[in-house]
This record gives C-alpha cells, structure tokens and sequence, in this order.
C-alpha cells in the first residue's frame, strides 16, 4: 500500500516519466490546438479575407477537439493511454503539414478537422493516466498544466515568428515536422501503466464522491461554460490584441499574458491537494471575472497585465476541476469520464468561434469580452449550485489520489 502523503511525496521514476510524457503531449497539443488563431490574423492581412469568415474555419476542428475526447477515453480506458498519446501526436504532425499545403477556404478547414480530432485524445488519455500512476494526484495535474500552460503561452510567440518568417503555410509544415519528432522521441520512452481494476485510495474519502451522479452532472455544467470561456478568449486575444497594444507585436502580448497561467497551474495544483476543491473551484473563477473586465478598458501594459491576472485564475483552476472530475468517477472508467468532460469543455466550447464570429462582426472584439464575462457569470452561477447541491460532505479538504497499489 502506497502510505506516501499527496501533499509531500515525492515522485518514483515511473511517475517522473509519466509525467514527462503527458506533459511534453499536453504542450503539443496545445500548441496545435491554438496556433490557428494567431494564424488567423496574418491569413486574414495576406488574403483580405475577412476574420470571422477566416475564424470559421476553425470550428469543425475545435468541435471535433471536443467530440474526439469520448470515444478516446474510452480507447484509452481499455487499451492504455500511452499507444493513444503517441498516435494523437503523430496524427497531429501529418494534419498540420498537410495544411500547410492547403490553401484558404475548404481544404485548410478539412486540415484542422483532423488535427482537431487527433487532438482529442490527448485530455482524456493524459489525465487518466496521470490519475491513475501518479500519488499525488493534485500536485501531479499542476506539473501537467505547467506544461500545457507553457504551450499555450509559447503558442502565439512562436507562431507569429514562423510565420512572419516563413508564411502561415510554412508555420504549418514546420509546427507539425516537430509534432512528428515529438512523436518519435516519446515512443521510446518506456513507463509502467496500470491495467485492469485499479482502485483509488482513501476510502471513506472516496464513497460519496463517487456516487454522486447529480454532482457530476453540475460538473460538467461547470466545465461546459468553463469551456465557452476558454475557447472564446484564445480565439479574441490575438486579434484583440493586434488593436489595443502598440509597444510589441501581437504574438508577443499574447504569450506575455499567458505566462503567467504557468504560475497559475502550479498554485492550482497545491490548492487542490490542501483545500476544499469547490470553495477553491469557485475562487478561482471569480477572481478572474474582475481582470477580464479590466482588459475592455485599458490598453498596452495594462492591459497585458490585466490578461496576464485573467489567465492566472482561469487556466489555473484546471487541476482543481481535473482534481473533482477525478473524485466523481469510478477509477475503472476514468479516461471515459475525462472524455465526458472535454466533450463539453472543447466540444460544446468551440460554439464559441460562432459566439467570438458573430459578435466581433456586428460589434467588434470589446463587445467580445464584455459578453464572456458574461458566460463566467453564469458560471460562478452554475459552481455555487453545485458546491450547494452536489451531494458532498463538507468535511472533506480534498481527496487523496491513491492508497493502493492499482493506481
């Protein structure tokens, strides 16, 4: 039996490696997922084809990033995650070069429904595995989303660069020669993951967590509109940004304002390994409701420090809500339910191109923001009923990810 404390164990060799191996995925696949954005906003000034017609593009491959991810956690629950991992980078890599010789209209669109696809199966495959390899679990979900914070942050930097450089085409054909070499480098890293019944730990912890099928449900609320949030401002920010900073360019202020997600994850893993996760849950959302209004009023510096507060909280409640996903499944199905959730988070979230499309259309990218605060609104809303309804009792600070051997 695994007595080691969550809060202070340290990580075994395997963990170290799982960890190395979610976590280099999980940037990748942010990486991909987000470089269209920044893309976008060059497409739109080298072909004067209007943004939102250029943002449309996008949607079947962020639905599919969404829709993928049941099928693959399910994949994943009776397979193994790692074979799943290795293929959503391969896959990736072979979609974004084949964009990169597409031209604008149908064919890119076709290109990023397959990447988005290929994508999918990162979320539910990595962070099963991270639940059930890994002691502590929180801690473990923050490390995970350091890495996938700094993809998201390194994303526009690096996009604008390759593509003032080499073209939005050739940014494509390089970003996915690197996902192939990705590929290949972690295909030979070996890991030991569990298979079969594997149980968590904590037992009492665990038994009205687990059952609580209305606290689920309220969950997945909470991520679906958690989800609307975060596609709707990886898709306004770039261009937002274009507009109301002058002293860098646009790919940079964007990854400034992302940087500090990656503080945002580690605190977030620590917080859900030592507090109550709903009350943390709830915090976090509402602190980053103020910084989003800010950006609709300020402008350079300000303003990249009022998104780089906004991505703090809102990037860095990831491993608290990864953290009550994982205590409200059954760990013989928890890539599946994983799956359920970026379904809703990527899936249901990508209605956001149309949401960021129509509303920068007809009232322009402030008009944007002001109405995803209004989605986080609904959100705090929807978070309080579940902390009130969820069936969970209130003694419990947080729940240990492992006591046993299975996981």
């Amino acid at each position: 039996m695994d007595t080691r404390s969550p809060e202070r164990a340290r990580f075994t060799p395997n963990e170290r490696r799982v960890l190395l191996l979610t976590g280099i995925a999980h940037a990748a696949t942010h990486y991909a997922e987000l470089m269209y954005p920044t893309l976008a906003v060059a497409l739109t000034a080298e072909t004067g084809i209007p943004l939102d017609r250029v943002l449309r593009w996008s949607f079947a491959g962020y639905l599919l990033f969404g829709v993928g991810s049941l099928p693959a956690g399910y994949l994943a629950d009776r397979f193994g995650a790692r074979p799943l991992l290795i293929a959503s980078l391969t896959a990736m890599g072979l979609a974004s070069i084949a964009a990169g010789f597409s031209s604008p209209g149908l064919g890119l669109a076709i290109c990023l429904g397959v990447l988005g696809c290929a994508g999918s199966i990162y979320h539910p495959a990595g962070m099963g595995l991270i639940s059930h390899t890994i002691a502590a679990r929180g801690r473990a979900l923050g490390v995970n989303g350091i890495y996938g914070s700094a993809g998201i942050a390194l994303t526009p930097l690096v996009t604008a660069a390759l593509t003032s450089r080499f073209g939005w085409q050739g940014a494509l054909r390089l970003s996915g020669a690197a996902l192939l070499a990705a590929a290949g480098a972690l295909a030979s890293l070996r890991i030991q993951e569990p298979r079969g019944q594997r149980g968590d730990g904590g037992g009492a912890h665990n038994g009205p967590l687990i059952h609580s099928r209305a606290g689920f449900v309220l969950l997945c609320t909470c991520a679906m509109l958690a989800g609307i949030s975060y596609r709707g401002n990886t898709l306004a920010q770039p261009p937002y940004f274009a507009e109301h900073v002058s002293v860098m360019g646009y790919g940079t202020a964007t990854s400034l304002a992302l940087l500090l997600g990656i503080v945002g994850q580690y605190v977030g893993g620590i917080v859900a390994d030592r507090y109550e996760l709903r009350r943390s849950y709830f915090l976090f959302h509402l602190a980053s409701l103020p910084a989003l209004l800010a950006m609709t009023m300020l402008t350079n510096l300000p303003l990249i420090g009022a998104a780089g507060l906004f991505t703090f909280f809102s990037l860095g409640m990831q491993p608290i809500e990864n953290s009550l996903f994982a205590a409200l499944t059954p760990p013989h199905w928890r890539s599946t339910g994983y799956g359920i959730k970026f379904v809703l988070t990527f899936g249901v979230g990508s209605t956001a191109v149309w949401l960021v499309s129509a509303i920068e259309d007809a009232f322009g990218l402030r008009a944007v923001l002001l109405a995803l605060g209004g989605v986080i609104g609904l959100l705090l809303t929807a978070i309080a009923v579940f902390a009130a309804s969820a069936g969970l009792r209130a003694g419990v600070r947080h729940l240990p990810a492992t006591a046993g051997p299975g996981i």
